[in-house]
């Protein structure tokens, strides 16, 4: 069972340190969508995912969880508006051949290997443009989505815990999935890093036949 919530927040609402979105912060405040007692790993067992969307009429934001949402729990100030709805449906709908339209911010990365330079050994690397692509298309394929159209575009890097920065790109298109039952283990489990700072929340919905 997943549930997403959608909230709309006042630009001046979303935590700003030096320039960029306090995804650390943030991550904080939505931690409250779920209930006191999940133990070790509350994120991870909650399934709390979000991603931020700047629109015209201001700033959007979803967040998905595997536990029933606690709005309430969350700042009379974040939001001017916040809803929730089941995505049972959604998920039960898809099947092998489906095309489905599909959205993700994710943080492409891959660790340097031994031809790099001593320092950067083992190291992440943030993957941009064409290598960002291909990472996505081969996270997607192993997720049971097959891409036939991908749009990337560059997002503003976010801030985790210690200041530490985060590429990230977005993916829009539509694909056709291929094992739904992997799919659905990727909307609930997000895909890629950095997870607890906007990344990896995988959103789907109807496409349109070609």
């Amino acid at each position: 069972m997943a549930w997403l919530v959608r909230l709309t927040l006042s630009p001046r609402s979303l935590p700003v340190t030096t320039g960029l979105l306090d995804g650390d912060q943030l991550h904080r405040t939505l931690m409250r969508l779920l209930p006191d007692d999940l133990g070790e790993r509350p994120r991870e067992r909650g399934g709390l995912l979000y991603r931020v969307e700047p629109g015209r009429a201001g700033v959007g934001l979803l967040a998905q969880t595997l536990v029933p949402p606690r709005l309430a729990a969350l700042p009379a100030e974040l939001a001017a508006t916040a809803r929730d709805r089941d995505l049972r449906p959604l998920l039960d709908s898809l099947r092998p051949g489906v095309r489905v339209r599909y959205r993700i911010v994710a943080n492409a990365t891959k660790r340097h290997g031994n031809s790099a330079v001593e320092a950067k050994r083992g190291k992440l690397k943030v993957l941009r443009g064409t290598e960002a692509d291909l990472w996505w298309l081969r996270r997607a394929t192993e997720a049971g989505l097959h891409p036939v159209q991908v749009v990337s575009s560059p997002v503003d890097d976010v801030l985790g815990a210690r200041e530490t920065r985060h590429g990230l790109t977005r993916f829009d298109g539509v694909g056709i999935v291929t094992d739904p039952d992997l799919l659905r283990t990727a909307v609930a489990e997000g895909i890629g890093r950095a997870k607890t700072y906007g990344c990896g929340l995988l959103s789907l919905g109807p496409a349109e036949a070609p």
